[in-house]
């Protein structure tokens, strides 16, 4: 009677995981880092503000104002002759002020330029007051009031007072508040949505802080919302079997390979295309499912996962590549930070489920069915990702 009950668990368990492989898969076809981002690099003057944005091509096709020459891409000619048509643009998509009064842009120039070795579209845009400002606002709009993407980042570098400060724009920040070169230092502040809701002050003395914190959220957002970084950290765990020294060695492994590569290829040194490095990271996901299943040597384990770490720095380093502009150390150590906190916080919700279940009165191998599950997954993407190229 026993038997049967527990074959009856095991049909409904089976029954569960397919729908959960399916669900997830389905909803998560548009890979981990699907979504649009741009780049700010602001030099504030007393009356002036230079405002050069760079958006990726394919992205700014979406909202441009004409008909693009060949289908998917603007030409030369064509940016040259829409300046008026992208005044408009810039007019709805970014509104500065001056002490209150609202600036009129001017695009200067449009062209195509390389960054973070991206087609973008790189827009010069220049502001000019009547007198010296006190205090600028900028107030970011592109893409998320559109709802053409909601989780648009916008990268700000900011040049003002002889301080370089860095900025994250999204949706729920998109307001910077920057005094003018003769009111002080020049310092940034953040404003969350509404627009009508005050800026909050961020001194001289507290913008590293502003930094570290806007870093490490980005970090560990990044690790959370991918799900291919999280099936693999899952995937490692269910190797270590619960063990605190495999654990330790793996996650060591880990860290130490995607530390690497995320270095160098935020500062450009080192550089690995998205069309390599997604589908070796579906790979890695495959073969960690692979070596669970058929158990191979810890040693031989320990070397793979830290290739594998290497892999995947290059999928974390694509938040930051392209956004140091010269203040690199403190964002590269916040995000890198972002990232580990982000990888702890998923040890310790997992390993004691895993315990919790291996208490379960059930004779169910729970290593096994859940490493056949991330295998269907790496398969899945890797499968994907490949024929998407």
């Amino acid at each position: 009677m026993r038997s049967r009950t527990e074959l009856n668990i095991r049909k409904s368990f089976f029954v569960f995981l397919l729908a959960v492989i399916v669900s997830i898969s389905v909803a998560s076809t548009v890979g981990a880092h699907a979504s649009s981002s741009g780049y700010s690099d602001i030099q504030v003057g007393s009356d002036t503000m230079q405002y050069h944005l760079s958006l990726v091509e394919h992205d700014l096709l979406q909202i441009f104002p004409d008909k693009a020459d060949g289908g998917d891409k603007i030409s030369d000619k064509q940016l040259s002759t829409s300046l008026e048509a992208l005044t408009k643009l810039v007019d709805d998509g970014i509104i500065v002020t001056g002490d209150g009064k609202v600036g009129a842009a001017a695009v200067v120039s449009a062209k195509h330029e390389k960054r973070a070795s991206m087609d973008m579209i790189g827009i010069d845009i220049r502001y000019k007051f009547a007198a010296p400002v006190k205090q600028y606002l900028v107030q970011y709009n592109f893409f998320w009031y559109s709802g053409v993407d909601p989780a648009h980042s916008n990268y700000a570098t900011i040049q003002v007072g002889g301080q370089t400060i860095q900025q994250v724009l999204g949706s729920q920040n998109y307001i910077v508040q920057i005094q003018g070169p003769g009111a002080g230092a020049g310092n940034p502040t953040m404003a969350s949505a509404p627009a009508s809701k005050p800026a909050v002050d961020i001194t001289a003395n507290h913008s590293w802080q502003n930094t570290l914190k806007t870093y490490v959220l980005m970090g560990m957002k990044h690790i959370w919302s991918g799900l291919d970084h999280m099936l693999f950290l899952f995937g490692l765990l269910l190797a270590a079997e619960q063990r605190v020294t495999k654990i330790v060695k793996l996650i060591t492994a880990f860290t130490v390979g995607h530390c690497i590569t995320l270095v160098l290829s935020s500062l450009e040194i080192a550089y690995l295309s998205p069309k390599i490095v997604e589908p070796l990271i579906a790979l890695s996901i495959l073969y960690i499912a692979f070596e669970n299943i058929w158990k191979k040597k810890e040693s031989a384990r320990v070397m793979v996962t830290m290739l594998f770490g290497l892999i995947h720095g290059f999928g974390f380093a694509e938040v930051l590549r392209g956004t140091l502009s010269g203040q690199m150390a403190l964002p590269l150590f916040s995000f890198n930070l972002g990232v580990e906190i982000g990888q702890l916080v998923v040890v310790a919700i997992v390993i004691p489920v895993l315990l919790l279940l291996r208490r379960v009165p059930l004779k169910i191998n729970w290593n096994l069915y859940a490493s056949g599950i991330i295998g269907v997954f790496g398969l899945y993407w890797l499968v994907e990702r490949i024929i998407s190229q």
